[in-house]
């Protein structure tokens, strides 16, 4: 920062502050993007409905489930196997207790609204999805979503 010492007295120059801030912004800006990015399955074909709606805004975090067409999770949950209603349940409760552990370290309360997407693919078996549903109800969820592109009429 520069000064000038005179009879005006001390002028400080914030712009390189200022520069330093709003590239912080935009870099924060555009990881958060990338984040959401990441739950998210291109080789899944969502099915078409005119009923479609938004996300609910009034959750305080996601768990997004990708399944394919054999029924299968697949894109975050690649490292892991939850071919069993039983681990699936596991994986969900272990994930239900790391969101709520972070919304207490933000100052939000324990029963914190955690909705689980489920984005299935248009040709998978309604008993796999109904399968994946039980287990996020065994697991404790009480909020889920599927996934549709909406139509244009």
């Amino acid at each position: 920062m520069a000064a000038s010492v005179g009879d005006e007295g001390l002028d400080v120059n914030l712009t390189p502050l200022l520069d330093l801030v709003l590239q912080l912004i935009m870099f924060f800006m555009i990881t958060v993007n990338f984040v959401r990015v990441d739950q998210f399955d291109t080789k899944i074909t969502l099915p078409m409905s005119s009923e479609a709606r938004p996300l609910d805004n009034s959750a305080e975090d996601y768990i997004f489930l990708n399944i394919n067409r054999d029924g299968d999770l697949v894109g975050a949950l690649k490292s892991e196997k939850l071919d069993t209603p039983e681990l699936l349940k596991v994986y969900l409760e272990r994930a239900k207790e790391s969101l709520e552990r972070s919304a207490m370290d933000r100052g939000k309360k324990k029963d914190a609204k955690i909705v689980v997407i489920l984005r299935a693919d248009q040709d998978c078996k309604w008993s796999e999805i109904n399968e994946r549903i039980y287990s996020c109800q065994r697991a404790g969820f009480l909020h889920w979503q599927l996934r549709a592109m909406t139509e244009k009429r």
